[in-house]
């Protein structure tokens, strides 16, 4: 099966740069700590993740994946959630997403947690990241066929937690973006209006429907 093909952007943040390929990710937004909902529990943290606290809003920066092919019908991109303090911390769970309009209009998508034909169905696990590591994350959809009403420009990704993060960032200068990722003429009921999005995982494999596979 094909790779995926990273399409990330996010206009919110004013002030943010942005860039793809790095391992590590390189960053397109900035972290900040709001209200939102918390997701169900993830699986039992891997040894040593007791002694990590939650990752703070502050070490968080978000990034983009390498550019991949995506595979049949898919449009999709990974982000890098990396750690920029100077001590470990864990992030676990599913990020709440929400794509926008570069006029700042939210997409009326569906959205699902892990149940996709593109994103593992595996649950939840806690990663650790050491500083200047990652973590990673795939938002992935079915292709318009009958076309692209509108394309999102911007991304929002809150992070679960005890005071989740919210992480936004600017379409890359290059054009690579979420230009992909467009809401679908042929109204709520096409397949192309359904995004799904992977648990967070210390791995970008482990973030794709392989990983679901490998666990069957």
């Amino acid at each position: 099966m094909k790779h995926l093909k990273a399409v990330a952007a996010t206009v919110i943040a004013t002030s943010l740069l942005c860039g793809c390929g790095s391992a590590a990710g390189t960053p397109v937004g900035a972290g900040t700590s709001q209200q939102a909902p918390v997701p169900g529990s993830p699986s039992p943290a891997p040894a040593g993740s007791a002694a990590a606290a939650p990752c703070r809003a502050a070490v968080i920066t978000l990034g983009y994946g390498q550019r991949l092919s995506p595979m049949t019908g898919e449009h999709g991109v990974m982000y890098t959630l990396t750690n920029r303090g100077r001590v470990s911390c864990t992030l676990a769970g599913y990020p709440d997403i929400a794509l926008f309009t570069a006029s700042g209009a939210r997409l009326p998508f569906h959205y699902t947690r892990g149940h996709g034909e593109y994103v593992t169905s595996a649950p939840p696990t806690t990663a650790v990241l050491a500083p200047g590591v990652s973590a990673y994350v795939l938002v992935a959809k079915y292709r318009c066929d009958l076309g692209s009403q509108l394309n999102a420009a911007a991304i929002q990704l809150t992070l679960p937690g005890p005071q989740p993060v919210v992480l936004t960032g600017r379409v890359a200068a290059d054009g690579a973006g979420v230009s992909e990722l467009s809401y679908c003429r042929g109204g709520p009921a096409d397949p192309g209006q359904v995004i799904a999005v992977s648990p967070i995982e210390p791995t970008p494999n482990a973030t794709t429907a392989f990983a679901s596979a490998a666990h069957s």
